[in-house]
């Protein structure tokens, strides 16, 4: 028995560190982009963040006029912008590795590791994600994103562990640490928050239902009023209750619920095929029903968290990515499921084996347009250092653009041109470098 969990150990860490390499040059090779440039100044008086109390101070003129409530991610958001950005490669890369081990682990029943199936992770979301550069290289974005989805698997471990006759919570202190986590939780984003903490309590309701035990149970309630807390600190601030507001009209909700979920049916088409089937066969063969149900539980959140859209003052195409992460960990929990059953176990690996060598040339091209955009960052990185070098104070650049959604560029507004009556992010980016006037030169010289 040693000698098997020593295997899957080992096997476990050879994958990690296969994706920590890649995670590391991919966050290397990643600029700052779009929002990065603003937050890196106070919100209060427009100076240079350095320091903690300029963070606090900023989160408060954020938080009061111009954010969404979101104080925690907002947070990191700014710590992170302070000192180099290789301190957040590290740190992003190493959070990438362990959301991938806790998707294999929320949704693991047995000791068998596959590394193949630990390998098909991260090649569904480099597939169907979309924007993936923004959701898991972007700093802005992958703090707002993929942090959440890493969050929030963590507050399911302990209800989804309820359902296997886990308790994790054994102690007073794990409690009382735990609320505190599903406090700052609830104020992580507006979408994922709201939908994770409301199936974690219907999973809690379930088990207390089916085991007739409220009363042994209902200390797991404390974790979720917290949680509930806290997103009604990010719902109701001032600047976000005033977008909330503006789209409360029952027409436009209902044109937004159509807009959002024949977006969400068009992203999502092939995996929700995948997931479909994968259930049907799980069904079929009837297995073990609270597996389905723990895969259900990932469908209702994706589908909750892109409903929760409705309301949403604007929705780029990121904002679609909450809906499709925890409908890959239902597709992952099915996988894993059928793994467990022995006339099942090579469906579950050949679908495991198409999706990495179907992905193979999607590998390379993301992965050179990440690289190029990267050169191309740097070259003009060189340009302006040399021009403000020279004392030159107003500049004008070559235009970077991505080609896949693999870049974090891809969708973003890199920069506006010479004529333009729009400050962002120009004026920002003309203020990380020292500059009064920062433009886009384009091909033609026509600044148009």
């Amino acid at each position: 028995m040693k000698h098997l969990s020593d295997h899957k150990n080992y096997k476990l860490i050879i994958g990690s560190l296969c994706l920590l390499i890649c995670a590391l040059l991919f966050n290397h090779c990643t600029p700052y982009a779009s929002d990065d440039y603003s937050y890196m100044f106070n919100f209060s008086d427009g100076s240079r963040i350095t320091s903690l109390g300029q963070i606090f101070q900023s989160l408060t003129e954020h938080y009061m006029h111009y954010g969404n409530g979101r104080i925690i991610s907002h947070f990191f958001v700014m710590l992170f912008l302070i000192g180099s950005k290789s301190v957040f490669n590290i740190v992003n890369a190493v959070f990438f590795v362990l959301f991938i081990i806790s998707i294999y682990k929320v949704t693991s029943r047995n000791k068998k590791f596959s590394l193949l199936l630990f390998f098909a992770i991260p090649t569904l979301l480099w597939l169907y994600m979309p924007a993936y550069g923004q959701i898991f290289l972007w700093l802005d974005g992958s703090i707002n994103y993929m942090w959440s989805y890493l969050f929030a698997l963590t507050y399911l471990f302990v209800y989804i562990g309820l359902i296997r006759n886990r308790i994790l919570l054994d102690k007073k202190w794990k409690m009382i640490l735990f609320c505190i986590f599903t406090f700052l939780f609830g104020n992580y984003s507006e979408n994922v928050s709201f939908s994770v903490i409301f199936i974690g309590f219907i999973l809690l309701c379930i088990v207390m239902y089916q085991r007739k035990k409220w009363k042994s149970y209902f200390i797991y309630v404390l974790p979720v009023v917290c949680g509930a807390i806290g997103y009604l600190l990010l719902l109701l601030s001032p600047s976000g209750s005033a977008k909330f507001s503006e789209n409360l009209s029952l027409p436009l909700i209902f044109k937004n619920a159509v807009e959002i979920f024949t977006e969400y049916y068009n992203t999502c088409r092939i995996p929700l095929i995948f997931f479909f089937v994968l259930l049907g066969i799980a069904l079929y063969y009837k297995l073990d029903k609270k597996e389905i149900l723990i895969a259900l539980a990932f469908f209702f959140i994706s589908v909750i968290a892109s409903g929760m859209l409705v309301i949403a003052s604007y929705l780029p195409e990121r904002s679609l990515a909450n809906g499709i992460v925890f409908l890959i960990i239902g597709i992952v929990q099915l996988l894993q499921l059928l793994r467990s059953n022995t006339r099942l176990e090579c469906v579950s690996l050949c679908i495991c084996i198409y999706l990495i060598v179907g992905s193979l040339m999607s590998y390379w091209e993301g992965s050179y347009d990440i690289y190029r955009v990267h050169k191309e960052q740097t070259a003009r990185d060189i340009t302006i250092e040399s021009a403000v070098s020279a004392g030159d104070t107003v500049i004008g650049v070559p235009i970077i653009t991505s080609t896949t959604k693999y870049c974090c560029k891809y969708g973003l507004l890199d920069m506006n041109g010479k004529d333009s009556d729009d400050p962002f992010p120009n004026a920002y980016i003309a203020k990380y470098y020292g500059l009064d006037k920062i433009y886009v030169i384009y091909p033609d010289n026509s600044g148009q």
